[in-house]
């Protein structure tokens, strides 16, 4: 039932798209800094993220700003050089390029950003202050960010779990990662000292495994994750999902965070939840002074289930 509400729900943000596509040429969708608008035959008001952009409104960018800004088309483009720009010259600088694809995974992200840029807090959702109390509080638990049992398709993925509970004093926690094979055989045991861990099967021993089991534990303390699988979903059920990525990848630069999180909106669509966090983990490492990415992050994790 959750899965198919989710279904329901993604459809309808994306079948919003044939109605409001051609009402604007750009949306803000992400704002960070002193920045203006003066839309045409007005004066300069502040500039919000959520707001619709026509081909005579002027920009004014301060010092250190941040503009990520989303064509009707569905091609993202980044602003960061202070003072002004038209909106329609901005526009005439994208690249002329047919996005079906881009430009309905791009309406997915906007209707799903809001006014508000976000507190910034998703480092609170997933429990990664650096830093945690001396004793395991009573419920203390570790969950691993994913479903039970996970496909992806891309080489890497981030595996992100949450921190645990605790009380007393503070003290620095190191987590042991253990890994299987189908035949429930330790393939590599791993010590880190954040929440997070790069997963790269195309090196050993994960190069060729289309079955990886994974726990987590808390290194000398009674405490460690239920197992999670991690497969690779097979050739014959991704044909048509990497036909549409590479045709999305073909239409988009793919290497900014606004690209990323399209490509987080792609993911997500087709159940590749790894592979979306990931995705927008990437974006924030690209913009990571921007409370727009790590809101949309955050809002990524409560929506399926990723939180405690």
């Amino acid at each position: 039932m959750k899965s198919l509400i989710k279904i329901l729900v993604v459809a309808l943000w994306l079948g919003n798209y044939a109605a409001n596509a051609q009402n604007y040429v750009f949306k803000v969708l992400a704002n960070k800094g002193d920045n203006s608008v003066k839309i045409e035959g007005a004066d300069w008001t502040p500039l919000k993220t959520g707001q619709s952009l026509n081909s005579g409104d002027e920009l004014k960018l301060s010092d250190e700003a941040y503009l990520g800004l989303m064509h009707s088309s569905g091609k993202t483009l980044e602003v960061k050089t202070p003072g002004s720009h038209s909106v329609s010259g901005l526009a005439a600088n994208l690249k002329s390029k047919n996005t079906s694809v881009a430009s309905k995974y791009a309406d997915f992200v906007m209707n799903k950003m809001s006014d508000d840029e976000g507190s910034g807090d998703y480092r609170k959702s997933i429990g990664a202050t650096g830093a945690v109390d001396r004793a395991l509080a009573s419920g203390a638990s570790i969950k691993i960010m994913a479903l039970s049992s996970s496909e992806i398709i891309n080489d890497e993925v981030i595996l992100r779990w949450n921190e645990p509970k605790q009380e007393g004093e503070i003290e620095d926690l190191e987590y042991e990662l253990v890994f299987s094979n189908l035949f429930d055989e330790t393939i590599k045991t791993e010590t880190v000292d954040k929440t997070s861990y790069l997963l790269n099967r195309s090196e050993e021993p994960f190069k060729g495994q289309s079955f990886i089991k994974v726990k987590v534990q808390v290194k000398g303390k009674d405490l460690k994750s239920d197992d999670y699988a991690i497969t690779i979903k097979p050739e014959e059920e991704t044909a048509e999902i990497k036909a549409t990525l590479e045709e999305l990848k073909s239409e988009i630069e793919g290497e900014s965070a606004m690209d990323k999180l399209v490509m987080a909106a792609f993911y997500e669509d087709n159940d590749l939840l790894l592979d979306a966090l990931t995705a927008y983990e990437q974006a924030i490492q690209k913009a990571p002074d921007v409370p727009v990415f790590e809101k949309a992050y955050e809002d990524f994790l409560i929506r399926n289930g990723f939180t405690n």
